[in-house]
C-alpha cells in the first residue's frame, strides 16, 4: 500500500499544475523561511550520503525516519536500511554524488510537507572526467517529529529539468 501511494505522489508531484493568469500569488514568509529550511535538511542528507555518514548528527541514520524509503528511477523501492546500504557500497570521489537545484516547497499538512527538485547525478567516466549520469526529478517528503524536520523518501524521476 505504501508503495501504491508513493507512485501515486510521484505522478501528481511531476504533473504541472494549469496558471490562473487572475490570480497571483503572493509570498508567504513562513513557507519560504520553511522551503529554506528543509532545503538545508535536503542538502545534509546529500552529503551524509557522500560521506557514507551512518549515525551521529547529520548522518542518514539522524535524518531520515525510521519509515524512510525511496523509489528509484526503476522503480524499486528501497527502505532506510537498503539506501544506507547501497550508498555504504557506492564509491564517491570528489565532485560527484548528487546535486539537488530547483527546491521547491509544494505543500504542507500540519507535521509532513512535499517539496520537488531537479537533481542532477554526476560520476566518473572512463578517462576519470566528471560527467552528468542521470537527471531526475524529485519528490521529497518530509515529517517534524518532536519538533526537527527529517527525511521520510523520495520518489525519483527519470528526466530533465523541471
Amino acid at each position: 500500500m505504501k508503495f501504491t501511494w508513493a507512485l501515486i505522489l510521484c505522478a501528481l508531484a511531476c504533473i504541472p499544475l494549469p496558471v490562473r493568469a487572475q490570480e497571483k500569488s503572493k509570498p508567504n514568509t513562513g513557507d519560504a523561511a520553511l522551503e529554506k529550511e528543509l532545503f538545508a535538511v535536503e542538502l545534509k542528507w546529500m552529503k551524509a550520503e557522500f560521506d557514507k555518514k551512518m549515525d551521529g548528527p547529520d548522518s542518514m541514520g539522524e535524518l531520515w525516519t525510521d519509515d524512510f524509503f525511496d523509489i528509484l528511477p526503476g522503480g524499486r523501492v528501497v527502505n532506510k536500511q537498503e539506501m544506507m546500504e547501497l550508498m555504504g557500497k557506492t564509491d564517491r570521489q570528489p565532485g560527484t554524488g548528487a546535486f539537488p537545484d530547483h527546491f521547491k516547497l509544494r505543500a504542507v499538512y500540519g507535521n509532513v510537507a512535499l517539496a520537488t527538485d531537479h537533481t542532477i547525478i554526476k560520476g566518473v567516466d572512463a578517462n576519470g572526467k566528471i560527467i552528468v549520469v542521470r537527471e531526475m526529478g524529485v519528490l521529497r517528503m518530509f515529517v517534524k517529529e518532536k519538533g526537527k524536520w527529517r527525511v521520510a523518501g523520495a520518489g525519483l524521476v527519470p528526466g530533465g529539468p523541471q
